[in-house]
């Protein structure tokens, strides 16, 4: 994996956080479980569509099962969420409603800034967060630093997903989609990457390859300077394209040139209609399509262009700083991050990687062969992360650069 930023940095802190627990001034894991059951329950702010909704509250009454905690999921949006944080912030209500949020990279980044991120190692207290799959992802994600107050939680992926009745060659190299939608005019999109997840994947996606990842790492690694975003994006690359040169050209061949799907769904409908043959899109939002009946599994298939793709979001967990119930979202953390509840994702046919080493392997083959997975050895072949300042900054200027040029 391309994904050692700032390892010095990382393993420092986590010096720190054990000389913390060493001192005694933070509860053993035992201790942790039993003032978890004295506070008797917990609740769960997360987000995501009905299927989500469906999915996590099973999980977390399969958590009250296990241990005799109330518990509540409450699925809602990641945004509202925090400005439902800030606000209590700003109210002086130092007790709240939420125990443990859901959220990715830079809505954590901005709870964080507002203090309303309780600031406490919770990546060295919690037992299976020991188990992820790279241990520096207890310190960043998307290259933002976490100061161990947020566990990764699950694996998004985004691949290209294309019509195998309609395509018997899709572009297997990045190289080769503007040719290929050159010949297939209008079978082609992305959604608009300030609604969609898989646009903004696309994008990030799309400035790797153009620039490379040794410039995209010199440059988009911490900390964020902001004066380097605009003259590397109008920089004309090896590619023989600036960032948005590219996207331009690639625009007047796509579905309805200037048209951009509000959002992964609006994107995955196109498909479904058969309107158009090749998007990039996420795994579990194709899962979830094709369970419901509204997308043909015999059209589905699912790769990794070549020289590789943005590894999506290592979405995760953080405990608020007005949370009533802080041991008991511990525990349910160190739930969700057990090896049982990260092998549902791959049985339940969800398409979403989990975290924990060792899970996709011992998974059953059976669950792992449908349309919609990419196989992970070929998702972590090239792997690398995204910087979540820069791909910020990149949303807001697409809508100038592409939309509005």
């Amino acid at each position: 994996m391309k994904w050692k930023v700032m390892v010095t940095l990382g393993v420092l802190s986590a010096m720190l956080a054990f000389v913390v627990l060493a001192s005694g001034s933070i509860p053993s894991w035992d201790q942790v479980v039993k003032l978890a059951k004295q506070e008797g329950e917990v609740t769960w702010y997360g987000y995501g569509t009905d299927f989500d909704k469906t999915y996590y509250t099973g999980l977390i009454k399969g958590f009250e099962a296990e241990y005799g905690i109330k518990s509540t999921y409450v699925n809602g949006s990641w945004f509202d969420t925090v400005q439902k944080l800030i606000a209590e912030k700003k109210a002086g209500k130092e007790v709240g409603n939420a125990d443990l949020v859901f959220s990715w990279s830079v809505p954590f980044r901005n709870a964080w800034n507002a203090g309303v991120v309780w600031k406490y190692p919770v990546s060295y207290v919690v037992p299976n967060a020991r188990n992820v799959i790279d241990v520096d992802m207890l310190e960043y994600t998307d290259m933002l630093p976490v100061h161990g107050a947020f566990l990764p939680f699950l694996w998004w992926q985004v691949g290209f997903l294309y019509n195998k009745k309609m395509v018997k060659n899709p572009p297997k190299s990045l190289d080769d989609l503007l040719a290929w939608c050159k010949a297939h005019p209008g079978k082609f999109t992305y959604s608009d990457p300030n609604k969609g997840g898989s646009g903004h994947t696309f994008l990030m996606t799309i400035i790797e390859w153009l620039y490379g990842y040794n410039t995209y790492y010199n440059q988009m690694g911490l900390p964020f300077n902001n004066d380097l975003a605009e003259p590397l994006w109008n920089s004309k690359s090896p590619k023989g394209y600036s960032l948005w040169g590219y996207l331009n050209e690639l625009e007047k061949y796509m579905y309805q040139p200037g048209f951009y799907p509000a959002g992964n769904s609006a994107a995955i409908s196109l498909f479904s209609k058969n309107v158009v043959w090749l998007e990039p899109q996420w795994m579990d939002t194709t899962a979830e399509w094709v369970k419901e009946g509204m997308v043909d599994p015999n059209t589905v298939a699912f790769y990794i262009p070549k020289p590789s793709f943005d590894a999506g979001g290592m979405d995760g967990l953080f405990i608020p700083w007005n949370a009533p119930h802080k041991y008991a979202a511990m525990l349910l953390e160190n739930y969700l991050l057990s090896k049982e509840v990260q092998m549902k994702f791959i049985t339940a046919q969800r398409a979403i990687f989990p975290v924990i080493k060792g899970v996709w392997n011992s998974a059953p083959q059976s669950s792992k062969s449908t349309s919609y997975w990419i196989p992970f050895k070929e998702v972590t072949k090239n792997l690398w992360f995204r910087s979540a300042e820069y791909m910020d900054r990149a949303m807001k200027d697409w809508t100038d650069e592409v939309v509005r040029k």
